[in-house]
C-alpha cells in the first residue's frame, strides 16, 4: 500500500473503514464495540503479586519493598530471589529501578509463587545466549536492503509516537491501555493493505495481563514458514510517584519515548516490507507486548507459549526506546550485552558494520540487568535474543514529561535504529527467490501480486539450516 503523504498512513483504520461499504463498517464497529465491552476496572491494589529478581537488586534495595519468599538459580547460576509485595507497590518498584539502579524493568512478575517456581524451574536461558540457530547467519540482500533503508520516513516515526502519546496513558490495567493495543492492531493490518499472507490478532492468553493484549502482525515465510523471526516493543506506558487518588483510568502517562517509539519504530519498519511487497523466506513476526513495565508479563506470556507449542524461533529483536539522544551521548545506537544470544549479537554487529557505519553511525554495547526489558522474556524460554536501543536513558521516564516535545520534536534518532531492524528483518528472514533480485527505488514499491498464494501453516520447528 502506498502513502502519498506521510500523514495519511496515521491512522489507516480510520482510512480503510472510510472505503468500507456501510455494512462492513459497521461490522467493524460491532467488533470493537464487544471488545471495548470485556474492559475492565484495575486490580485489586492489595492483590499479591510475586517477583523474581536479581539478588544484586534485592540487596540494594528492592527488600524494602518486597518480602522474600525464597533464592534460587537459574540455568546461568544467577541467584534469583522470588519475593511478594502487594500490587499497589509496584509503581514504587519501578521508581526504585529507575532511579536508583537506572534502568528500566528489572523483574519478572507472577500471579503466585507456584508460578514463579516453576518459571525458575525451567528457565532455559544458558541455551538462549549460547546456541547458534541457524547454520550461517549471512549478510547478501545489500541490493534490497540498502535501498529500502533509504525509505524510513522520520515523520511517519514521529507521527506515530505522537498519537500513541496522546493517549491519557497505556497502562496495562486501564481502558487506554486496551485502546492503544486495539489501534496498534488495526494500523498495522491497514499498512498490510489486504495481503492474504499477512494476518494480526489480539494475543490474550496471558493469565496477568489485566486487560491489556499484546498485538502480533505475522508474514507468513513462503520457503521456511517453521522458522520464525520476531521484531518486537511493548506498547503499554507507565508514571511513577503518581499523586494520590490516582488511578489507572486518570494517571498521566504519556511514553512517549518508552515505548511508543519503540512500536513506531517497528511500526515503519512494517511499513517499509509492505510498501516493498516483502515475501520472506522465514516467517516474521512483529509483536506490541503488553504489561512490560510490570514486569515483563505479555512477552513472556507469548515466549512461553510458542516455547510450549514447539515453536521454532531463530531470532528475536526488541526495540525499546529509541527517541532519545543524549547530549552527551558520543554514539548512535547502544547494543545490550547481557541475557542475549551471542551468535545473534555478532549477526547484529555485523549489520551494523555492512549497512551503518559507511554512513556514518557508531554503536555501542552495555549491559542491562537482570529482566531489564522484554528480550529476556525470550531468552528465559530459550529462543535467541538481542535488543538495541537509544543509549543513555532519557531522564524523563516514567514521568508526565515523556513527551516528544522533550526529545527535540522529531524522531529523527528514531531513523538509524528503524534503518538497522530492516537490515535485521530482511537478512534474517530472507527473501523467497522469485524475489531476491529485485530491488525497488526509494519511495515507489515493487509491482507484484498483490494477492500471492498463502504458504502452508508454520509448523513445530525444523532442523536449524543455512540462509
Amino acid at each position: 500500500m502506498k502513502f502519498s503523504h506521510p500523514m495519511l498512513w496515521l491512522a489507516p483504520a480510520l482510512l480503510l473503514a472510510a472505503a468500507l461499504p456501510p455494512q462492513a463498517q459497521a461490522a467493524n464497529q460491532a467488533r470493537h464495540a464487544a471488545e471495548t465491552a470485556q474492559v475492565l476496572p484495575g486490580q485489586d491494589p492489595l492483590a499479591p503479586v510475586y517477583i523474581v529478581t536479581s539478588s544484586e537488586s534485592f540487596a540494594r534495595g528492592v527488600k524494602t519493598l518486597a518480602t522474600k519468599t525464597a533464592v534460587r538459580r537459574n540455568s546461568l547460576g544467577k541467584t534469583l530471589v522470588i519475593a511478594s509485595m502487594p500490587t499497589y507497590r509496584l509503581e514504587e518498584l519501578s521508581h526504585y529501578m529507575h532511579e536508583e539502579e537506572g534502568r528500566c524493568g528489572g523483574y519478572f512478575a507472577f500471579g503466585s509463587q507456584v508460578e514463579a517456581e516453576t518459571f525458575i524451574r525451567n528457565d532455559k536461558s544458558a541455551q538462549a545466549v549460547s546456541t547458534s540457530f541457524l547454520a550461517d547467519y549471512s549478510i547478501d540482500k545489500q541490493a534490497l536492503v540498502n535501498p529500502w533503508m533509504l525509505q524510513v520516513q522520520e515523520t511517519n516515526i514521529r507521527a506515530t509516537i505522537s498519537h500513541l502519546s496522546s493517549y491519557q496513558n497505556r497502562y496495562f490495567a486501564s481502558s487506554h491501555g486496551y485502546n492503544a493495543a486495539v489501534w496498534i492492531r488495526d494500523t498495522w493490518l491497514g499498512i498490510a493493505a489486504g495481503r492474504r499472507d499477512v494476518t494480526a490478532e489480539l494475543f490474550t492468553a496471558c493469565t496477568n495481563c489485566s486487560t491489556q493484549p499484546s498485538v502480533i502482525l505475522t508474514i507468513r515465510g513462503f520457503e521456511f514458514p517453521d522458522e520464525i523471526v520476531v521484531l518486537g516493543g511493548h506498547l503499554d506506558s507507565i508514571r511513577q510517584s503518581n499523586p494520590p487518588g490516582t488511578t489507572a483510568e486518570n494517571m498521566v502517562a504519556p511514553g512517549a519515548d518508552d515505548d511508543a517509539s519503540g512500536i513506531a519504530t517497528l511500526t515503519e519498519i512494517l511499513r517499509v516490507a509492505m510498501a516493498n511487497g516483502y515475501r520472506p523466506k522465514r516467517t516474521i513476526k512483529f509483536m506490541g507486548y503488553a504489561a512490560e513495565e510490570v514486569g515483563l508479563r505479555g512477552s513472556k506470556a507469548i515466549a512461553q507459549s510458542f516455547q510450549a507449542q514447539g515453536k521454532n524461533v531463530v531470532g528475536v529483536l526488541q526495540l525499546d526506546m529509541t527517541n532519545w539522544k543524549s547530549p552527551s551521548s558520543t554514539f548512535d545506537i547502544n547494543m545490550i550485552s547481557d541475557y542475549s544470544n551471542a551468535p545473534l549479537q555478532q549477526f547484529t554487529r555485523n549489520l551494523f558494520a555492512t549497512y551503518m557505519t559507511p554512513r556514518g553511525f557508531t554503536m555501542n554495547e552495555t549491559a542491562c540487568g537482570y529482566a531489564c526489558s522484554d528480550h529476556a522474556s525470550w531468552t528465559a524460554s530459550g529462543f535467541p535474543a538481542v535488543m538495541y536501543d537509544e543509549g543513555p536513558i532519557f531522564p524523563s521516564l516514567h514521568t508526565t514529561n515523556d513527551r516528544l516535545e522533550n526529545m527535540g520534536g522529531t524522531a529523527n534518532h528514531s531513523v538509524p535504529i528503524a534503518q538497522l531492524g530492516v537490515a535485521f528483518m530482511v537478512e534474517l528472514g530472507k527473501v523467497r527467490a522469485a524475489d531476491s533480485t529485485v530491488p525497488s527505488l526509494p519511495g515507489r514499491g515493487n509491482t507484484r501480486p498483490a494477492d500471492p498464494a498463502i504458504p502452508s501453516l508454520p509448523g513445530r520447528g525444523s532442523p536449524k539450516r543455512g540462509n
